[in-house]
């Protein structure tokens, strides 16, 4: 997807967070973010700069005189009433007419989108990952639980999730813990750290692994300018995310392992 303004997908997006589609609009907005990822985390992100916004900037209202000049400007010049709905000119009659086809097929067709077209679970994942690290860096509240901590964060999140969470201190490695928090990928609540490296933040999840899945070297990518990194370790899967170069991410991951394996070592056999 282009970053356009000219974009109608991009277009339908922003139409749809301003709430100007009809339900024909709306269908088609879902499917197209049901299929798309990529697209479901650009929706995301923009939801998350709106409330951003509605939450950092006072809304100003008009005073009730302009609004009066421009109401009598407008059926001076013959327009059409202000409170009569009206469909922006890009979704025009192509438009509607996908959209109404898209109804018939969402309807019909369900079963067969989901075994024919359905997206790769683990880039639907990592999407996932990457836009709930844009969502906490846009909150004013990017963590449920502020503490450094870690024996502090540990139990609140076994209070929360099913399974103990790994939690270490790597204040010494230069990435002390902010704290935790429970996020949502797919229907599945995970546990998610926040270590910080300077100004920047990491946001590690933990979830748990498919089976039969072995452990794993950290691998790395690059998702919509974020960096990732993925490891299995011990029947868990562990993806970082942060604006970080992918180095010191990779140094972050190799930091936690250490501290995981040292932890396992000290800890009482049973």
């Amino acid at each position: 997807m282009t970053d356009s303004p000219d974009n109608p997908t991009l277009l339908l997006l922003h139409a749809a967070l301003d709430g100007e589609l009809d339900a024909v609009g709306m269908i088609e907005v879902e499917a197209k973010l049901a299929a798309d990822p990529k697209l479901a985390a650009e929706y995301a992100r923009l939801v998350a700069l709106r409330e951003a916004i509605r939450a950092r900037v006072p809304r100003q209202t008009a005073p009730d005189a302009l609004r009066a000049r421009i109401l009598s400007m407008a059926q001076a010049s013959g327009a059409a009433s202000p409170t009569a709905a009206r469909r922006p000119k890009w979704l025009a009659a192509p438009y509607r007419s996908l959209a109404a086809s898209l109804m018939v097929g969402i309807v019909l067709g369900a079963g067969a989108y989901g075994r024919f077209v359905a997206p790769p679970a683990d880039d639907d994942m990592q999407s996932a990952i990457v836009a709930g690290f844009i969502r906490g860096r846009l909150s004013v509240q990017p963590v449920d639980i502020v503490t450094s901590d870690r024996h502090t964060v540990k139990p609140w999140l076994a209070g929360k999730i099913a399974g103990a969470t790994t939690v270490v201190d790597l204040a010494a490695d230069g990435f002390p813990l902010v704290g935790g928090r429970i996020d949502v990928i797919g229907k599945t609540p995970v546990a998610t750290l926040i270590y910080q490296r300077r100004e920047h933040q990491i946001a590690l999840s933990e979830l748990p692994a498919s089976a039969g899945q072995a452990s794993s070297e950290p691998s790395p990518e690059r998702r919509d300018g974020y960096s990732l990194l993925r490891w299995s370790d011990q029947g868990r899967v562990y993806e970082a995310v942060s604006d970080l170069p992918p180095a010191e991410l990779a140094a972050f991951g190799a930091a936690f392992r250490r501290a995981a394996a040292a932890e396992r070592e000290e800890a009482p056999k049973g």
